[in-house]
């Protein structure tokens, strides 16, 4: 008789941890291989995990509604003969980063996966100034939690036995610049990830130890500011997990990608008189109307193709043009937030095509029948907040993107025609969110440019819907 751990598996390439709704096994109960054995939930899916071994689940090691990291031990089984378990172990199921060149487990397999931290070069960073100073602190353990439950810089006891050091880009320039070797700073991020605020405090530290009396006295000035005491009828509202996850990636986006913005005013007239031109028969043919946004996503996929520059990624190697148009659409849920799948290849679809997309992006997410590949690959998203009357929105860029558009409100308005005569049309905004970084404010105006042409050009005779 042998135990095998089931741990966390990885659910999607964006996915950092999973919160556990339902057990359907209970411990001393028989497991057949395959058997459904429990419900997570994450920030984009609710999904549920099977068994990938026979045996009998000996132990739950987590507990119903907690929330635990990737690669986190979930449950402990006893089964019969080891052999079972070893291919599970074998493709990264213990936890062990995967070796790049292996494709990462699918959920079905409930192989768990950490993240693999990047490649450190040989050659570490070197020490700073003050490292003869640090040295001893170096072989002491981590000091304990302060008493008012601020976090405080530690110096890490050990550098990871394999000389990695879980860190993005932008906190390893920020050590480079303060001299940090970050061996030396014990991250208390996902999976001991290093974060900015290790690297800010750790060198805050270092620039205090050796006048400890004055970093006592200045620990007030670097309190957070008291938050207001609640008031009678205040409501507490646990974060949920997709909450959680919009909170993260919107703070990473905002601090990590330079933005800028480009707005431009469009003529819908065409679009809407075509729109009332097929209106019956496309509702008696889709079940459904046919709204304006399928007409801004065409418009998208043209203007990317003429404008690569726009779907492409910023990396630390250079940009990146992408090959494939894959479009995320913003779908909102209401209060409890907003999810963005990805329509696949939609400069190879028609009208209609994107429309039957959207469609069913939508209806599966209002019932949380979306699965981890709907999210993945994106390279640009479109947003419609304009269906809830806003004519100016300064969108966010998701990260690994370089821009994002939205449209506003479209409706009727009195504008001055070119022959300068006053004439009512069907007028709109739309609104662009660009890193700076991979693209100036000509490339982005450029790529506006065609989206309104197209648009603009909309009629009978150049547009099919299918």
């Amino acid at each position: 008789m042998s135990v095998f751990e089931l741990k966390m598996p990885k659910l999607g390439e964006s996915v950092t941890e999973g919160t556990i709704g339902k057990w359907l096994k209970q411990p001393g109960e028989k497991v057949e291989k395959y058997d459904l054995l429990v419900e997570v939930q994450t920030d984009k899916v609710n999904t549920e995990i099977p068994s990938p071994v026979a045996g009998t689940l000996k132990d739950v090691k987590v507990k119903e509604g907690d929330t635990v990291p990737i690669g986190a031990l979930l449950a402990t089984f006893d089964t019969a003969d080891a052999a079972e378990a070893a291919p599970e172990r074998a493709s990264g199921a213990a936890g062990a980063p995967p070796h790049p060149d292996n494709p990462a487990p699918t959920p079905a397999a409930a192989t768990p996966e950490v993240p693999s931290a990047p490649q450190r070069p040989a050659a570490a960073t070197p020490p700073p100034p003050q490292a003869p100073r640090a040295a001893p602190a170096a072989t002491q353990p981590a000091p304990a939690p302060q008493p008012d439950g601020s976090s405080s810089a530690r110096v890490a006891t050990a550098p990871p036995s394999n000389g990695d050091v879980r860190a993005t880009p932008v906190v390893r320039k920020l050590a480079s610049e303060h001299g940090v070797d970050l061996d030396r700073v014990q991250g208390t991020g996902l999976n001991g990830r290093v974060t900015r605020q290790d690297v800010e405090q750790f060198v805050a530290q270092m620039q205090s130890q050796p006048q400890p009396q004055q970093r006592q006295a200045a620990r007030p000035a670097a309190a957070q500011p008291e938050m207001p005491q609640p008031m009678a009828g205040d409501e507490a509202m646990p974060l949920t997990q997709m909450r959680k996850a919009i909170a993260n990636a919107m703070v990473l986006s905002k601090t990590t990608i330079p933005h800028a913005a480009a707005m431009m005013e469009i003529d819908w007239t065409h679009v809407a008189k075509f729109r009332e031109s097929v209106r019956e028969s496309f509702k008696a043919r889709e079940g459904y109307e046919l709204t304006y946004l399928p007409f801004a996503i065409k418009a998208v996929t043209i203007a990317l193709r003429r404008n690569p520059n726009v779907n492409a990624r910023w990396t630390d190697q250079g940009i990146l043009k992408v090959k494939a148009i894959n479009l995320g659409i913003a779908i909102s849920l209401g209060d409890e937030g907003l999810v963005v799948p990805v329509i696949k290849n939609a400069d190879d679809l028609s009208i209609t095509g994107i429309a039957r997309a959207v469609r069913d992006l939508a209806t599966r997410a209002k019932t949380k029948k979306l699965t981890i590949p709907d999210f993945e690959g994106g390279t640009f998203t479109v947003n419609n907040g304009g269906t809830l009357g806003t004519y100016l929105s300064y969108p966010i860029v998701n990260p690994g993107q370089a821009a994002i558009m939205t449209t506003e409100a479209i409706g009727k308005r009195v504008v001055a025609l070119d022959d300068d005569s006053i004439g009512i049309r069907t007028m709109g905004n739309v609104v662009m969110s660009f890193d700076h970084r991979v693209m100036d404010g000509a490339t982005a105006a450029a790529f506006l440019r065609d989206v309104k042409a197209w648009i603009q050009g909309v009629d009978p005779s150049n547009v099919a819907l299918s």
